[in-house]
């Protein structure tokens, strides 16, 4: 390896170290943030948890069916997919404990993917690159 492809190399990592230390962080301003206007307008923290579990169940299970979300069908599906999904959240939570959430939501997801293969098909291979 020559010299100037070790420095590239370098300095590719540092950015790309440098660019997950500022997802990092600005993750936690909106987690925070978030939390903090819940508080100073009296909004539930059960509100909070149940749009940050929306959020992340549409960006991890969304993402392998975003070509799918041009047709109404499935996102009429998947919005009741996500309250499902949500609501499972709060309740496992509430009542039994995370230990409990686990094994449920491998459940409830297990369902929620057998249903949307059976009708909209398998989600598209186009993985992240």
């Amino acid at each position: 390896m020559s010299a100037a492809a070790y420095k590239a190399t370098r300095g590719k990592k540092l950015l790309d170290r440098l660019t997950l230390l500022g997802s990092a962080l600005l993750l936690i301003a909106l987690v925070g943030s978030a939390f903090l206007l819940a508080d100073k307008f009296r909004i539930s923290r059960g509100w909070v948890f149940s749009a940050w579990a929306a959020v992340l169940f549409f960006l991890i299970v969304g993402w392998g069916y975003r070509s799918k979300f041009r047709n109404p069908s499935f996102v009429s599906f998947f919005v009741a997919w996500t309250l499902v999904h949500v609501l499972l959240y709060l309740l496992v939570l509430e009542y039994l404990g995370f230990p409990w959430y686990v094994p449920i939501a491998v459940l409830e997801l297990w369902v929620g993917y057998a249903i949307a293969i059976s009708q909209f098909g398998p989600p598209p291979d186009k993985r992240i690159r």
